[in-house]
């Protein structure tokens, strides 16, 4: 198995002072307890217990008392749990909620043993049923699908990482370079980040072999439904999955998608049953020229996938039409802007924080910004461009409105930083500086605006 970035994290947390009983969250399929076992090697002693299973949950029923609790695990596991030399992980912890609870026992009354949980349908469970994490008794740490950075690092690709993670705003990076990171872009936007995909294609090279692994596991999401939601509530469930990557870039039209037989409200409740099981996001439109970012209400949201390589298979992509795109403006940049928005929402393992895009709606006109983000007391536009070329008229209108100095152009080019004039109404002018940022450099965007 491949590095993750989350193991640092885990190391991190494991020699922490103050540690809390860690949750891992995330959606089906991005490998949480792929991650735990190999974390578990850290570790003298390693107790797993699935809380699928009925003689499993059975422990925590009706027990507030942590070491009973663990006098329990260690008479049915026959291992013994040691502070300090045992991890305890507690797999698909959605299906106790007094497993739960127990986290909290577990950090008051024995703060010295190493507590991990795991669970895909946390969020679903919890909106469901009305229960809550113990407050300041846990931590979190949020699973997304592999990025690109962890990809290369997968494809063995770690003297051109080291060079990129060296790179400068001022460093102007070789044609050949150039062009080498965008093949495997391209192959990264086919295989995407499901970790058992990313296996795949480096145990048989075979994009063949990938599609029929992301075939067959777009089709067990879609069987699972039934866990998330009501019988009668799972077509709705299947229509915003199968339509959100035909859908990427768009605004949401919940009437829309729910046909004239289907309420709206039906379409608008399945969005957030995905969207609490970490499927699709939802990228929230805003009006805010200052900090904080809020949601504009009753505005249309967009959405992303929870995988660029799982939308490209429904797509039908192949890797040269994505190349091919990378020049040109091909697909409208839309699938360009589930991989920025991919790769935004893994920048942050500890909070699970909202996508946002500007918006501005007036009588005649409209303009409508990809991305929009805050970092301290700075507001952060980004415009994505699938080619080279493309004017910037969305980054222009908020930088005018804002006041700002500051944008960031993704694009097909090369990296830049360009002091620029833009002529305002009032005959006036006001300059700002323009990162221009290579797709395949996002994983740093923070190094270069901090």
């Amino acid at each position: 198995m491949f590095k993750r970035k989350a193991e640092e994290l885990l190391l991190e947390w494991k020699d922490k002072n103050g540690r809390k009983p860690l949750i891992i969250r995330g959606a089906r399929q991005t490998g949480k307890t792929t991650l735990i076992k190999k974390f578990s090697k850290e570790f003298k002693i390693f107790v797993e217990l699935n809380l699928e299973k009925d003689n499993i949950r059975k422990i925590f029923d009706g027990v507030s008392d942590a070491k009973n609790t663990i006098q329990s695990i260690e008479s049915l596991t026959n291992q013994k749990i040691i502070p300090g030399e045992t991890l305890l992980f507690l797999d698909e912890i959605q299906n106790s909620i007094s497993a739960i609870k127990m986290l909290r026992y577990l950090y008051e009354e024995i703060p010295d043993l190493h507590v991990v949980s795991a669970g895909s349908l946390l969020e679903v469970r919890m909106k469901n049923e009305g229960w809550a994490f113990p407050v300041g008794r846990v931590e979190f740490l949020y699973l997304y699908p592999v990025t690109f950075e962890e990809f290369l690092f997968a494809l063995d690709k770690k003297i051109l990482l080291i060079n990129l993670k060296d790179v400068k705003i001022s460093d102007k990076i070789p044609q050949a370079v150039h062009e080498n990171l965008l093949d495997l872009l391209s192959l990264y936007i086919i295989v995407g980040g499901m970790p058992e995909a990313v296996n795949t294609y480096i145990s048989s090279g075979s994009l063949i072999n990938v599609k029929k692994y992301q075939n067959d596991l777009i089709e067990s999401f879609k069987e699972d439904f039934a866990k998330y939601a009501r019988a009668s509530e799972v077509e709705f469930l299947k229509i915003v999955w199968d339509s959100t990557p035909f859908n990427i870039g768009k605004r949401i039209k919940y009437s829309k998608l729910a046909g004239i037989e289907n309420r709206s409200r039906n379409i608008s409740n399945a969005f957030d049953v995905l969207h609490e099981a970490m499927l699709i996001e939802r990228v929230f439109p805003s009006v805010s020229l200052s900090p904080p970012i809020a949601k504009k209400l009753k505005s249309a949201p967009k959405s992303l996938f929870l995988d660029i390589g799982l939308c490209s298979s429904l797509l039908h992509l192949t890797k040269d039409q994505i190349k091919k795109d990378l020049l040109n403006d091909a697909f409208n940049g839309a699938l360009f802007e589930q991989f920025i928005g991919q790769e935004l929402l893994a920048l942050n393992s500890f909070n699970r924080n909202s996508l946002y895009f500007w918006i501005r709606e007036e009588k005649g006109s409209s303009s409508e910004l990809d991305f929009l983000f805050q970092i301290g007391s700075k507001l952060i536009p980004i415009e994505v461009k699938a080619g080279k070329q493309g004017s910037l008229k969305s980054l222009h209108q908020f930088l005018y409105r804002s006041g700002s100095s500051f944008g960031i152009r993704i694009y097909n080019g090369g990296l830049s930083l360009n002091k620029n004039e833009l002529s305002l109404p009032d005959s006036n002018t006001l300059k700002y500086e323009l990162i221009s940022l290579p797709f395949y450099l996002i994983f740093r965007v923070f190094d270069f605006i901090i």
